[in-house]
C-alpha cells in the first residue's frame, strides 16, 4: 500500500511540472507563429531570386538564414526547402560534398512530408552529383536515381518536369559517353515536347536541339544529327541571341554531321562560324567566371561566419539543456528507482508464474511424447497384424494357383488359373509396397550386402512379368555392356525392389509394345563398377505437368484415356531407396512417346575365386534333386497352408509330416528324427519361437526354418535367439523356397 501512496505522489508531481511548462510553451509559441512563417516565406523569396539572377553569395546568406530559423520554428518544410536550395549553392561552389550532404537532408524531409515533387527534385540532382564523379559504380547510381525521378513525375502527372528530366538525363549519359539509353530517352522527349512547349522558339527547344544533335554525332548517325540542327540554322530565337552558347553548339554539331556526310566544305564554312563565336562567348564566359570567383570568395567568408553563429547558436542551446537536465535529474532518478523496485516485483511475480507455465508444458511434451511413443507401437502393431493377416491367406492362393498351373489335367483352365495367380501377385505386390514404405520412414530398412550376379539378378526380375507380357502383348530386350563383371557386392534386394517397380510400371502402361531394360558400365577400375540402369518403353507416355508429382505418395499420373489401378506407391519406393544410396531417378518422356527412368548405383566388383564361402551359397544353382528322400516336419496350424507346402515338397519326392502346433511338434522330434523342421511363427497352444526354444534343449542339431508372414525386420531377434537357423517369408517364391532349404541341408 505504501510503495502505491509513493508511486501516485511521484506521477502527480512530474504530470503537473510538464503541464505548467506546456501551457508557457504553448502560450508563447502562439505569440510569434505569425512572424515567423511570414519572415520564412520572406527569406525563401529572396534566396531563389538571388539564386536566379546568379548572385550566388545573397542565395547562399539568404538560405542559410533560413535553415537557421526553420530549425527555430521547427519547421519540417521550410527545413526541406533550405537544405534543398543550399544543396544548389554548394553545387554552384562545385563542392558536391556539401550539396549531396544537404540534398540527402532535403530527402529526408521530403519522404517525411510524403512531398513528391521536392522528393523527384531532389534525387536528380543526387543523380547529377553521382554523373560528375564519373565512375562506373557512381554513374550506375546515377541513372538509378534518375529512373527514381521520372518514375515519380510519372506518378504525379507533371509532363514539364518529366521532360526536364529526360533532357537533363540525356545530357548527362551524353557527358559520361553510355550512350545505349539515348535512344529511348530522344524518343521520349521527342513525344512530350509538342505538349510542354508551344513554340519553337522556347529555351527548352534551344537547349535540346544541339544536344540531340550531339548523341546522334557521337553514335554516327550523321543524317539523323543533320535533321536536328539544319531546321534551326536561321531560328529567329538563335538569331537574337547570336553570340549565346547555344548557337556555339548548333553551329559545332551542324558542322561535325556535314563533316560525317563528306561534306566538307560546307562543313568548313559552319566550322569557322563556330571559332568567331566561340571567341566571343570566351570573353562573356571570362567575365562571367572572375564574378563567380569573387562572389565564391564572399561565400566562403560568409559561410565560416554562419558555422561561427551556429557553434555559438548550440552552445546558448547546451548551457539552457544542461541547467534543465540538473533540474528534472533528481525526479527522473527517483522515479528511476521506484519503476525498478516496481518491475522487479512484477518480474519476480512473473518468473514465478513462468516457471509454474514450463514446468506444465514439460508435463504436456512428456504425455504426448508417450503418446506418440503408443500410437507408433500400434501402427507398427497394426502393419504387423496387416501383414500377417493378409500374407497368410495370400500364401494359400499363390502356391495352390502355382501347383494347381502345373497340373496337367487342368490345361482347359490355364487363363483362369493365371488370372487366379496375376490377382494374388497383384495384391501381395500392393501389401509389399504399404509395409515397404512403412520400413523406409520408419528407418528401419535394411541395407544388407551380398554378392550376387547382375545378369542373373536382370533375368530373374524380368521373367516375373511373364503373365503380364502376355496378357498386353508386350515383348522385354535386355541390353547388358561387354565389360560388365560377372559378380558384384551390393544390396540386391533395394536393386530387385527397384527393377520391379519400374519395369512392372513399363509393362503396365504399355500394350502391344517393347521394354528395353539397358546396364551400362559407365565406371570401371579394378575394384569398383558404376551402372547406368536405363528402362525405357513404347507406352502412353507421362504428361509434363504430372512428371514430378508421380513420385509423390498415392499418385499416379492417369490420363483421359487411360485408368490404371495402383497404390501409386511404387516410383516413391524407387525415389526413396535410390536416396538412400545416394543416387537419384530420372525421367524423359512426352504424351505418347513413352517413357524413360534411368539412375547410376556403384558396387564392388568381386573376382570368382574371391568369393566367400558364405557367400557363394547365395549364387550357387541348387540341385533339387538333394531334396529326394529327405525327412521334413511341417509345422503350421493352417490347413491350406499345410496343403500347398507338403504339395510343393512332395513333387520333388520329400517325404513329408504335418504338426497343427508347436506342443505337437515337439512331441514328433522327441520321437523321429527329421532332416529339416519348417516351423511357423504364430500358432495357437504353443507358437514356433517357444517351441524352438523347448526343442533346442534336447535337439540342437535339426535345422529349424521359421516360417513367418509378419516382417522379417520386426522378429529376426526372436528368430535366431531362440535357436532357429533360417527363415521363410510368405507367400514366398517356389525356387527361393527349395533354395533355403536346400541351403540348410548342405550346411
Amino acid at each position: 500500500m505504501r510503495l502505491k501512496l509513493i508511486l501516485f505522489f511521484s506521477f502527480s508531481f512530474l504530470f503537473s511540472f510538464s503541464f505548467c511548462q506546456e501551457v508557457k510553451n504553448n502560450r508563447d509559441s502562439s505569440l510569434v507563429n505569425f512572424n515567423k512563417t511570414k519572415e520564412l516565406k520572406a527569406l525563401d523569396s529572396l534566396g531563389l531570386s538571388a539564386f536566379m539572377s546568379g548572385r550566388y553569395y545573397d542565395s547562399f546568406k539568404a538560405h542559410t538564414q533560413l535553415l537557421e530559423k526553420a530549425r527555430a520554428a521547427n519547421s519540417d518544410y521550410y527545413k526541406l526547402k533550405a537544405n534543398s536550395r543550399l544543396g544548389y549553392d554548394y553545387l554552384e561552389q562545385n563542392d558536391t560534398i556539401s550539396a549531396e550532404k544537404n540534398i540527402n537532408k532535403a530527402i529526408e524531409y521530403a519522404i517525411k512530408l510524403k512531398n513528391d515533387p521536392f522528393l523527384g527534385e531532389g534525387y536528380m540532382t543526387l543523380s547529377f552529383i553521382n554523373f560528375v564523379k564519373g565512375k562506373e559504380e557512381k554513374i550506375n547510381k546515377a541513372i538509378a536515381y534518375m529512373e527514381k525521378t521520372i518514375a515519380l513525375n510519372i506518378k504525379t502527372g507533371d509532363t514539364v518536369n518529366l521532360t526536364n528530366t529526360y533532357y537533363n538525363y540525356l545530357n548527362n549519359i551524353i557527358k559520361v559517353n553510355h550512350l545505349d539509353k539515348g535512344e529511348k530517352i530522344i524518343k521520349k522527349i521527342n513525344g512530350f515536347l509538342p505538349m510542354v512547349s508551344k513554340s519553337r522558339d522556347s529555351l527548352l527547344y534551344v537547349d535540346y536541339m544541339p544536344l540531340a544533335a550531339s548523341y546522334y554525332n557521337l553514335i554516327k548517325d550523321y543524317k539523323e544529327a543533320i535533321k536536328y540542327t539544319s531546321p534551326y540554322l536561321n531560328d529567329s530565337n538563335f538569331k537574337k541571341q547570336q553570340f549565346s552558347l547555344h548557337l556555339e553548339k548548333l553551329y559545332i554539331e551542324y558542322s561535325i554531321a556535314l563533316e560525317g556526310l563528306k561534306k566538307y566544305e560546307e562543313s568548313l564554312k559552319y566550322g569557322r562560324l563556330y571559332d568567331s563565336i566561340k571567341a566571343l562567348n570566351f570573353q562573356k564566359q571570362k567575365s562571367k567566371e572572375t564574378a563567380e570567383i569573387t562572389a565564391k570568395f564572399k561565400v566562403e567568408e560568409y559561410r565560416e561566419q554562419a558555422i561561427k553563429a551556429e557553434f555559438d547558436s548550440k552552445l546558448k542551446t547546451e548551457k539552457i539543456k544542461f541547467k534543465s537536465i540538473i533540474n528534472y535529474t533528481l525526479i527522473v532518478g527517483t522515479i528511476i528507482s521506484l519503476l525498478f523496485l516496481v518491475q522487479f516485483y512484477f518480474l519476480s511475480k512473473k518468473r514465478k508464474q513462468l516457471i509454474k507455465e514450463v514446468s506444465i508444458k514439460n508435463q504436456e511434451y512428456l504425455e504426448a511424447k508417450e503418446e506418440a511413443e503408443r500410437l507408433s507401437k500400434e501402427k507398427i502393431s497394426f502393419f504387423s497384424t496387416v501383414s500377417h493377416e493378409l500374407r497368410t491367406p495370400l500364401y494359400g492362393v499363390i502356391g495352390l494357383s502355382s501347383i494347381l498351373l502345373e497340373d496337367e489335367s487342368l490345361k482347359s483352365h490355364q487363363e483362369d488359373l493365371k488370372s487366379l495367380k496375376f490377382s494374388a501377385d497383384y495384391l501381395l505386390a500392393l501389401v509389399n509396397d504399404v509395409l515397404e514404405i512403412n520400413k523406409i520412414d520408419s528407418n528401419k530398412i535394411e541395407n544388407e550386402q551380398k554378392v550376387f550376379s547382375i545378369t542373373s539378378l536382370i533375368a530373374t526380375v524380368s521373367s516375373s512379368f511373364e503373365y503380364m507380357l502376355i496378357q498386353n502383348k508386350n515383348q522385354i530386350h535386355i541390353s547388358v555392356s561387354e565389360n560388365m563383371p560377372v559378380f558384384i557386392r551390393g544390396n540386391s534386394i533395394h536393386l530387385s525392389r527397384i527393377l520391379i517397380n519400374l519395369i512392372g510400371n513399363a509393362c503396365k502402361f504399355t500394350e502391344n509394345g517393347d521394354i528395353f531394360i539397358v546396364l551400362e558400365a559407365e565406371c570401371l577400375t579394378d575394384d569398383c563398377v558404376k551402372i547406368k540402369f536405363s528402362i525405357r518403353d513404347t507406352g502412353i507416355g507421362i504428361i509434363k505437368s504430372k512428371q514430378r508429382t508421380i513420385f509423390e505418395e498415392f499418385t499416379q499420373a492417369n490420363s483421359e484415356n487411360y485408368n490404371y489401378q495402383g497404390t501409386g506407391l511404387g516410383l516413391p519406393i524407387v525415389s526413396k531407396l535410390l536416396e538412400l544410396s545416394n543416387s537419384k531417378i530420372f525421367l524423359e518422356s512426352d504424351l505418347g512417346e513413352g517413357s524413360l527412368f534411368y539412375f547410376t548405383l556403384s558396387y564392388e566388383t568381386v573376382i570368382e575365386n574371391e568369393i566367400k564361402d558364405n557367400e557363394r551359397s547365395t549364387i550357387s544353382v541348387f540341385n533339387n534333386m538333394l531334396l529326394e528322400g529327405k525327412h521334413i516336419l511341417i509345422v503350421d496350424d493352417n490347413r491350406i497352408n499345410q496343403i500347398v507346402t507338403k504339395k510343393i515338397l512332395e513333387k520333388e519326392q520329400v517325404v513329408c509330416e504335418i504338426a497343427n502346433n508347436g506342443q505337437e511338434a515337439i512331441e514328433m522330434i522327441k520321437e523321429h528324427e527329421y532332416d529339416v523342421v519348417l516351423m511357423d511363427i504364430n500358432m495357437p497352444i504353443k507358437g514356433g519361437v517357444q517351441a524352438t526354444k523347448e526343442v533346442r534343449e534336447f535337439n540342437t542339431k535339426v535345422p529349424i526354418i521359421a516360417l513367418t508372414a509378419v516382417e522379417i525386420e520386426e522378429v529376426r531377434h526372436q528368430i535366431f535367439d531362440c535357436g532357429m537357423t533360417d527363415f521363410i517369408l510368405k507367400p514366398y517364391d517356389i525356387n527361393k523356397f527349395k533354395e533355403i532349404i536346400i541351403k540348410n541341408l548342405i550346411s
